[in-house]
């Protein structure tokens, strides 16, 4: 009777152990498809980082998993810590890229090797005899997931200073996530006969990484805002001095400036700013990655004049997808406008485009040309 107990107990144990393993594992895959997803449409370095850190923490997991159907073994766990060694790394180095471009210092490497030192000692404290084992464990101070811990406690803190100083809900709300994740790490290294916190941590692990996808939608949706009020300042202004006279030659830079500020984020960096005709005497056009001469194409065709018109009536945004294909669109004008456009495009090599409209309630000034990767 008691080995017909035991075995019905032993499944629910295997279950329950193995759903730590393949839940947190299946979440930290979700997460990493959400900031691979929100770095394509940002393009900031940072949140690279961070998908690079749970593409990390997902092979982790996959290891984790490999290591619980077929056995636990040296190789597999010291490959596995060393992923958790890089995301970890990652994150930290994302504190630095939201203010630049990525410059490593010397104390990322001195982190990473000290990562690499207690993830040796971890290995060496689970070997018994020469063989190693799962069930044996490391002092705690020697433990990894307390360095990790206290590192995401310092990431935590600078971005909350970060949050303090841009007045930024979303990176507090990151602070909050990687705290909340720093603490359940270290309280889940927790061991004593009557309390085992390593399971508690391991089931609510996913919670903070849920909680991280979110903080960082909301970073995005933040520094976009935040992007188009940069943008419409900086075209409003054009960081000249409105107390002198200038003409449309000396705001070729101020434009040109304007215009990379507009495509940095995007997949693609060839975009034009064309001014309509009644405009062209006070505002110059520009282009980014297109052909010298392609600028003067588009004034002598009208095919920018065109284009510019049709965002206009139609709302201030028009698309084109495989051009070479399309039927003219309406509102339809006289003159074969469309094919003289269509033609100017596709000698450029133009298959998919996106025009905005630069336009106030009275006047059309232009179209800002954007095409797709």
């Amino acid at each position: 009777m008691l080995g017909e107990t035991a075995a019905p107990l032993n499944t629910v144990m295997n279950n329950f152990a193995t759903g730590l393993v393949l839940i947190p594992g299946v979440v930290a895959l979700l997460v990493f498809l959400v900031f691979s997803y929100l770095y394509e449409q940002s393009r900031q370095s940072y949140f690279r980082a961070w998908q690079m850190a749970w593409a990390a923490y997902t092979l982790h997991y996959a290891l984790e998993a490999v290591g619980h159907f077929r056995g636990p073994s040296a190789g597999l766990f010291f490959l596995s810590s060393l992923l958790l060694v890089a995301m970890a790394i990652c994150i930290f180095v994302s504190t630095r890229l939201m203010r630049g471009s990525l410059q490593l210092k010397w104390y990322d490497g001195a982190l990473a090797l000290t990562g690499t030192v207690l993830a040796y000692l971890n290995l060496r404290a689970h070997m018994v005899g020469g063989v190693f084992s799962a069930k044996a464990a490391p002092m705690g101070y020697f433990r990894l997931e307390v360095g990790l811990a206290a590192m995401l406690l310092y990431c935590s803190f600078h971005f909350y200073v970060y949050a303090h100083r841009k007045n930024s809900f979303a990176f507090r709300m990151l602070a909050l996530s990687l705290a909340m994740w720093a603490a359940l790490m270290g309280a889940g290294q927790v061991r004593s006969p009557f309390l085992d916190l390593g399971q508690l941590g391991d089931f609510l692990g996913p919670i903070p990484q849920m909680l991280l996808a979110i903080a960082m939608v909301m970073v995005l949706a933040e520094s976009q805002r935040n992007a188009i009020q940069e943008n419409a300042l900086a075209f409003s202004t054009l960081g000249v001095d409105p107390r002198h006279l200038l003409s449309a030659h000396d705001l070729v830079p101020s434009m040109q400036s304007f215009l990379d500020r507009l495509v940095a984020p995007l997949p693609t960096h060839r975009a034009i700013v064309f001014i309509s005709e009644p405009w062209r005497a006070t505002l110059p056009s520009v282009e980014k990655g297109f052909s010298p001469d392609f600028l003067e194409k588009l004034q002598k065709s009208r095919a920018g004049d065109y284009l510019a018109e049709l965002a206009y009536r139609r709302g201030g945004v028009v698309t084109f997808h495989r051009l070479a294909e399309l039927e003219e669109p309406l509102p339809a004008f006289p003159g074969h406008r469309f094919e003289a456009f269509k033609e100017t495009m596709m000698s450029e090599g133009v298959r998919d485009l996106m025009a905005v409209s630069l336009q106030t309630r009275e006047h059309n000034f232009g179209v800002i040309l954007f095409l797709y990767a």
